[in-house]
């Protein structure tokens, strides 16, 4: 019999590829009791990986907004230890949650 639980392992983030593009930051609330707060907790980057056919991942950083993308466009990045999860939502359906310590650009690349 299997025990290992799947949502307790993680990813080996260099399948992701070795191109990410940030296409929008939008900030994350702190919940307390299960309800929304007014409060920032930090910000999400949505990147699309081009290996993956430019699929997205919103990437969670917590704290001050570390970088922004003008509409319409994007910015090569790089993110500092980079870690991706398995969760199951109220559905049932196993989701990716990803979160890292900073973002920044990505070198010798353009936007």
């Amino acid at each position: 019999m299997n025990t290992i639980n799947i949502t307790k392992l993680t990813f080996d983030v260099s399948s992701l590829g070795p191109e990410a593009l940030l296409t929008a930051v939008r900030p994350y609330y702190a919940y307390l009791d299960g309800e929304r707060t007014s409060t920032v907790d930090g910000y999400k980057y949505t990147t699309a990986f081009p290996a993956h056919g430019f699929a997205t991942l919103d990437i969670k950083i917590p704290g001050e907004k570390r970088m922004d993308v003008p509409p319409s466009e994007y910015i090569a990045v790089k993110y500092d230890n980079l870690m991706v999860k398995l969760y199951r939502d109220n559905n049932g359906k196993y989701q990716l949650t990803a979160k890292a310590e900073n973002v920044h650009k990505a070198e010798g690349k353009r936007t």
